[in-house]
Formats: structure tokens, sequence, C-alpha cells
């Protein structure tokens, strides 16, 4: 193994465990009152490895929803042409490997910023999906009223899932949101003229 390698390893470990220290600590106090050697000492990292990858916890904290908004879209971007139960059971998964980190954003402290940036970029990403399933070619602002309303919805059950600590399986939520999906893309199709 070349020391590259061993070193990235070592990154990744080290900005994994302040990554999951700072989500546990976010379930128990407001991020103002959370210190780096708090952090550190949960997360076994030195203060010094601390301070060489990030200025303060706010820069910590927004690393981390910078990552989670980019895997969520990458999620999304990678899967939205499956069928829809595949593509939840996909995005399940990313929610219950990264469930401390899920649970900081999308439980109920979500950040405002962070609820804002992923509402848009999934509507975004909706909006391709559904004009890409269906062959909607038009503008209607209509849609975005639906889409917004799903998401709403969506967001809403996902924030309570990781509120009750993740107690419904993610199979079970799959089956939950693949036949809201599947009867949400029936009102759609018939709602709207599709070529």
């Amino acid at each position: 193994m070349n020391v590259e390698t061993k070193e990235d390893r070592r990154v990744k470990k080290t900005k994994r465990a302040l990554r999951e220290g700072l989500a546990e600590l976010l379930t128990e106090k407001s991020i103002q009152n959370i210190t780096v050697r708090e952090l550190t000492d949960k997360a076994d990292i030195h203060r010094s490895t601390f301070y060489a990858n990030f200025t303060d916890i706010y820069d910590l904290y927004s690393s981390i929803e910078n990552a989670v908004i980019q895997e969520v879209s990458e999620v999304f971007s990678e899967n939205y042409t499956v069928d829809s139960k595949v593509f939840f059971e996909i995005l399940f998964k990313y929610i219950s490997e990264n469930r401390q980190v899920c649970r900081m954003f999308l439980g109920k402290n979500v950040s405002p910023t962070f609820y804002s940036r992923l509402t848009e970029m999934l509507k975004e990403a909706y909006l391709i999906c559904w004009r890409t399933e269906y062959g909607f070619t038009g503008t209607a602002e209509e849609l975005e009223w639906y889409v917004h309303f799903y998401l709403s919805g969506s967001l809403a059950v996902v924030g309570k899932w990781a509120d009750e600590g993740f107690n419904f399986s993610p199979e079970e939520l799959t089956m939950v949101f693949a036949d809201v999906n599947d009867n949400f893309g029936e009102i759609i199709k018939s709602k709207f003229s599709f070529q």
C-alpha cells in the first residue's frame, strides 16, 4: 500500500469520526454550545488534527451539509430512471448507512438552510424525472406546486423516521414511498397533457 492511499484512508477516517461525533452531539445540544474540545474528545481526534481540516465547528457543519447535499444529489441523478421501489431502496439504504448524519439534517432540528437547499435540489431532480418519465415538455407552474406538495410530505415522513430513531424498517418505508410515488405519478399523468 502506498503512503498516499494510507493518508487518504486516515483523512477519511478522521473526517468520518468528526462527522459522526458532531451529529451525535447535535442530538444533545445546539451547535453554538458545542466546543471543539468536546467534539475532538468524542471523536477521539487531537485538536490540532481538527484545526488542520476545519477552522471551527461551523466550518465542519458546512462541510458535512455540502457533502450530504452532494451525496443525495448523486443518489438521485444516478438512479431516478430506475423502478420507484428500487430507487427508494437505494435512497433509504443511504439514509440507513448514514443514520447519525441524516438524523442531524432531517430530524426535528433540521437547519433551515439545509432544508431549503435539499428541497431546491430535489425539486429540480423531480421536475427532470417527471418530465422524462411522463414526457411532459411544458413549463407549467402548476407542476412545481405538485412537486412542492410531494416533497413536503416526503421530507416530513423521513424527518419523522429520523426523529423516532429509524424504528420503521427501510423495507417497510420503501413500500410506503413506492406506493405513494406510483399513485402520485398517475395523478400527474392524468392532470397534465403529456406527449
